[in-house]
């Protein structure tokens, strides 16, 4: 079965940049402690652009993405991170190479 991942940009309103880190850690600690088909997730903000993060996640299959995404955890973030997301692009893609970092 191939490997999932998810790859998000996420602008997030001047105002409340700092503070929009913050409110991943209860999924943070999920995602460690919770989920063994999720391999790799990690949050990014940008150099260039201080208001703009993106979400990186591999996951072991689809049926770990599935149970990521019906987890209390994520839904619990997604109803934090409306006060302050800006602008969401979300892509779904399917790891095909890699030199270093992911067993595919």
């Amino acid at each position: 079965m191939a490997k999932v991942s998810a790859v998000a940009k996420l602008v997030v309103k001047p105002d409340k940049a700092d503070d929009f880190v913050n409110q991943w850690d209860d999924v943070l600690d999920h995602v460690k402690n919770n989920e063994p088909g999720t391999e790799q997730y990690a949050i990014h903000r940008s150099n260039k652009d201080s208001n703009v993060f993106y979400v990186t996640e591999l996951y072991k299959d689809q049926a770990a993405l599935d149970a990521h995404s019906g987890s209390d955890a994520f839904a619990g973030l997604v109803g934090k991170l409306g006060d302050y997301i800006e602008s969401a692009d979300l892509d779904f893609c399917t790891p095909i190479r890699s030199a270093k970092g992911l067993d595919l």
